[in-house]
Protein backbone atom coordinates (compact mmCIF):
# COMPACT_ATOMS: atom_id res chain seq x y z
CA UNK A 1 0.00 0.00 0.00
CA UNK A 2 1.36 3.52 -0.74
CA UNK A 3 1.75 5.85 1.41
CA UNK A 4 -0.87 7.76 0.51
CA UNK A 5 -3.34 5.06 0.06
CA UNK A 6 -1.59 4.20 4.22
CA UNK A 7 -2.74 7.20 5.19
CA UNK A 8 -6.01 8.19 3.70
CA UNK A 9 -7.31 4.56 5.38
CA UNK A 10 -5.98 5.29 8.87
CA UNK A 11 -7.84 8.83 8.36
CA UNK A 12 -10.80 6.83 7.10
CA UNK A 13 -11.02 4.76 10.14
CA UNK A 14 -10.80 7.68 12.63
CA UNK A 15 -14.13 8.47 13.47
CA UNK A 16 -14.97 12.52 13.41
CA UNK A 17 -14.19 14.74 16.15
CA UNK A 18 -16.95 17.21 17.39
CA UNK A 19 -15.85 20.66 18.60
CA UNK A 20 -14.29 20.22 21.93
CA UNK A 21 -16.94 21.69 24.09
CA UNK A 22 -19.74 19.86 22.27
CA UNK A 23 -18.82 16.49 22.78
CA UNK A 24 -20.07 14.04 26.30
CA UNK A 25 -17.58 11.80 25.73
CA UNK A 26 -14.35 10.83 23.36
CA UNK A 27 -15.67 9.36 20.41
CA UNK A 28 -12.29 6.68 20.56
CA UNK A 29 -10.72 5.73 23.54
CA UNK A 30 -6.55 6.40 23.98
CA UNK A 31 -5.79 2.27 23.37
CA UNK A 32 -8.00 2.27 20.21
CA UNK A 33 -6.27 5.41 18.33
CA UNK A 34 -2.40 4.21 19.32
CA UNK A 35 -4.16 1.09 17.73
CA UNK A 36 -4.63 3.14 14.57
CA UNK A 37 -1.17 4.89 14.49
CA UNK A 38 0.66 1.62 14.14
CA UNK A 39 -0.03 2.05 10.75
CA UNK A 40 2.02 5.26 10.05
CA UNK A 41 5.48 4.72 8.61
CA UNK A 42 8.45 4.92 10.62
CA UNK A 43 9.81 8.35 10.15
CA UNK A 44 6.18 9.62 10.77
CA UNK A 45 5.74 7.66 13.96
CA UNK A 46 8.60 9.14 15.33
CA UNK A 47 7.71 12.78 14.61
CA UNK A 48 3.82 11.81 16.34
CA UNK A 49 5.99 10.17 19.36
CA UNK A 50 7.36 13.59 20.04
CA UNK A 51 4.02 15.53 19.08
CA UNK A 52 2.41 13.00 22.19
CA UNK A 53 5.37 13.65 24.18
CA UNK A 54 4.84 17.51 24.02
CA UNK A 55 0.74 16.62 24.45
CA UNK A 56 1.69 14.89 27.98
CA UNK A 57 4.22 17.43 28.88
CA UNK A 58 1.69 20.50 28.75
CA UNK A 59 -0.59 19.23 30.86
CA UNK A 60 1.35 19.38 34.26
CA UNK A 61 3.01 22.39 34.35
CA UNK A 62 2.87 22.87 38.04
CA UNK A 63 4.75 20.12 38.45
CA UNK A 64 8.04 21.50 36.94
CA UNK A 65 10.58 24.18 37.64
CA UNK A 66 10.78 27.32 35.37
CA UNK A 67 14.45 26.59 34.32
CA UNK A 68 12.78 22.86 34.05
CA UNK A 69 10.14 23.64 31.57
CA UNK A 70 12.58 25.96 29.78
CA UNK A 71 15.52 23.21 29.39
CA UNK A 72 12.89 20.42 28.73
CA UNK A 73 10.93 23.07 25.76
CA UNK A 74 14.63 23.78 24.15
CA UNK A 75 15.33 20.11 24.08
CA UNK A 76 12.26 19.30 22.12
CA UNK A 77 12.17 22.06 20.00
CA UNK A 78 15.80 20.78 18.59
CA UNK A 79 14.41 17.68 18.09
CA UNK A 80 10.63 18.83 16.56
CA UNK A 81 12.04 19.73 12.88
CA UNK A 82 8.22 18.69 11.00
CA UNK A 83 6.93 22.12 9.95
CA UNK A 84 3.41 21.68 10.83
CA UNK A 85 4.37 20.14 14.31
CA UNK A 86 6.55 22.45 15.14
CA UNK A 87 3.88 25.24 14.25
CA UNK A 88 1.21 23.43 16.32
CA UNK A 89 3.94 23.67 19.40
CA UNK A 90 5.23 26.81 18.75
CA UNK A 91 1.46 28.65 18.66
CA UNK A 92 0.50 26.86 21.82
CA UNK A 93 4.14 27.54 23.70
CA UNK A 94 3.49 31.11 22.67
CA UNK A 95 0.03 31.14 24.15
CA UNK A 96 0.90 30.18 27.38
CA UNK A 97 3.77 32.22 27.81
CA UNK A 98 1.64 35.19 27.14
CA UNK A 99 -1.06 33.94 29.65
CA UNK A 100 1.86 33.74 32.00
CA UNK A 101 2.78 37.61 31.82
CA UNK A 102 -0.88 38.58 31.79
CA UNK A 103 -1.18 36.53 35.35
CA UNK A 104 1.84 37.86 36.87
CA UNK A 105 1.00 41.62 35.68
CA UNK A 106 -2.45 41.31 37.05
CA UNK A 107 -0.90 40.38 40.15
CA UNK A 108 1.15 43.71 40.48
CA UNK A 109 3.94 42.35 39.44
CA UNK A 110 6.28 44.15 37.28
CA UNK A 111 8.23 43.26 34.25
CA UNK A 112 9.97 39.71 35.27
CA UNK A 113 13.77 39.02 34.86
CA UNK A 114 15.28 36.03 33.13
CA UNK A 115 13.54 32.41 33.33
CA UNK A 116 9.67 33.11 32.93
CA UNK A 117 8.59 32.27 29.81
CA UNK A 118 9.78 29.92 26.77
CA UNK A 119 9.51 30.80 23.15
CA UNK A 120 9.98 33.69 20.59
CA UNK A 121 8.23 36.16 22.05
CA UNK A 122 9.52 36.65 25.50
CA UNK A 123 11.85 39.26 25.24
CA UNK A 124 9.27 41.42 23.16
CA UNK A 125 6.89 40.96 26.18
CA UNK A 126 9.46 42.28 28.27
CA UNK A 127 9.36 45.49 26.19
CA UNK A 128 6.17 46.02 26.01
CA UNK A 129 4.90 45.01 29.35
CA UNK A 130 2.75 47.99 30.16
CA UNK A 131 1.05 47.57 26.99
CA UNK A 132 -2.92 46.20 27.76
CA UNK A 133 -1.61 43.64 25.11
CA UNK A 134 1.67 43.64 25.01
CA UNK A 135 1.62 45.55 21.59
CA UNK A 136 0.45 42.01 19.48
CA UNK A 137 -1.97 43.80 17.78
CA UNK A 138 -3.57 41.36 15.14
CA UNK A 139 -0.40 38.60 15.71
CA UNK A 140 -2.71 37.19 18.94
CA UNK A 141 -5.51 39.14 18.76
CA UNK A 142 -7.31 36.63 21.48
CA UNK A 143 -5.72 38.56 24.45
CA UNK A 144 -8.08 41.12 25.28
CA UNK A 145 -10.78 38.66 25.90
CA UNK A 146 -8.47 36.28 27.35
CA UNK A 147 -7.30 39.04 30.02
CA UNK A 148 -11.43 39.95 30.59
CA UNK A 149 -11.90 36.97 31.33
CA UNK A 150 -9.00 36.65 33.73
CA UNK A 151 -9.76 39.81 35.33
CA UNK A 152 -13.40 38.72 36.34
CA UNK A 153 -11.99 35.28 37.76
CA UNK A 154 -13.86 33.05 34.87
CA UNK A 155 -11.68 30.33 35.00
CA UNK A 156 -13.69 27.64 33.09
CA UNK A 157 -14.63 30.68 30.46
CA UNK A 158 -11.19 31.20 30.01
CA UNK A 159 -10.23 28.01 29.61
CA UNK A 160 -12.68 27.40 27.08
CA UNK A 161 -11.91 30.59 24.86
CA UNK A 162 -7.55 29.30 25.03
CA UNK A 163 -8.93 25.87 23.70
CA UNK A 164 -11.10 27.49 21.29
CA UNK A 165 -7.90 29.34 19.99
CA UNK A 166 -6.08 26.57 19.63
CA UNK A 167 -8.85 24.14 17.67
CA UNK A 168 -8.74 26.93 15.29
CA UNK A 169 -4.96 27.39 14.69
CA UNK A 170 -5.19 23.57 14.19
CA UNK A 171 -7.78 23.95 11.32
CA UNK A 172 -5.76 27.07 9.95
CA UNK A 173 -2.51 25.16 9.85
CA UNK A 174 -3.70 22.14 8.67
CA UNK A 175 -6.65 22.48 5.85
CA UNK A 176 -9.42 19.81 6.43
CA UNK A 177 -8.98 18.14 2.82
CA UNK A 178 -5.44 17.19 3.54
CA UNK A 179 -5.70 13.26 4.05
CA UNK A 180 -1.40 13.25 4.42
CA UNK A 181 0.36 12.55 7.80
CA UNK A 182 -0.64 16.11 8.85
CA UNK A 183 -4.01 15.29 9.25
CA UNK A 184 -3.30 12.63 11.45
CA UNK A 185 -1.40 15.66 13.42
CA UNK A 186 -4.18 17.81 13.67
CA UNK A 187 -6.44 14.80 14.72
CA UNK A 188 -4.44 13.67 17.52
CA UNK A 189 -3.87 17.33 18.95
CA UNK A 190 -7.62 18.07 19.26
CA UNK A 191 -7.96 14.45 20.36
CA UNK A 192 -5.85 15.64 23.35
CA UNK A 193 -7.94 19.13 23.95
CA UNK A 194 -11.18 17.25 23.69
CA UNK A 195 -9.96 14.74 26.09
CA UNK A 196 -8.32 17.21 28.23
CA UNK A 197 -11.75 19.67 28.29
CA UNK A 198 -13.89 16.42 29.00
CA UNK A 199 -11.82 16.23 32.47
CA UNK A 200 -12.38 19.75 33.03
CA UNK A 201 -15.58 18.98 32.75
CA UNK A 202 -15.94 16.23 35.15
CA UNK A 203 -14.08 18.19 37.99
CA UNK A 204 -16.25 21.21 37.51
CA UNK A 205 -19.54 18.60 37.95
CA UNK A 206 -17.92 16.74 40.47
CA UNK A 207 -16.86 20.84 42.27
CA UNK A 208 -20.73 21.66 41.68
CA UNK A 209 -21.84 18.72 43.19
CA UNK A 210 -19.83 18.64 46.40
CA UNK A 211 -21.56 22.14 47.16
CA UNK A 212 -24.49 21.46 46.34
CA UNK A 213 -23.99 18.34 48.81
CA UNK A 214 -22.72 20.78 51.22
CA UNK A 215 -25.84 23.53 51.05
CA UNK A 216 -28.41 20.34 51.77
CA UNK A 217 -25.88 19.20 54.87
CA UNK A 218 -25.91 23.00 56.09
CA UNK A 219 -29.71 22.84 55.68
CA UNK A 220 -30.04 19.91 57.44
CA UNK A 221 -28.23 20.92 60.09
CA UNK A 222 -30.33 24.05 60.31
CA UNK A 223 -33.82 22.87 60.47
CA UNK A 224 -32.62 20.80 64.03
CA UNK A 225 -31.23 23.36 65.89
Amino acid sequence: MSRQNRYYTLLASLPWLPGFDQAERLPISEKQLKERLTMLEPEDERVVRRGMAFLEWRQHPTERTDSEMMERYQKMMEVIQHPALKALVSFEIDQRTIMVALRRRQRGMSAPGPHWGVGCWVRYIEQHWDAPDFQFGKIHSWIPQAKTYLEQGETLALERFLMNQLWNHIDRTIPGNDFGFESVLAYLFKWRLLQQWLSYNAEAAKARFEDLVSEVMNEHQQLFN
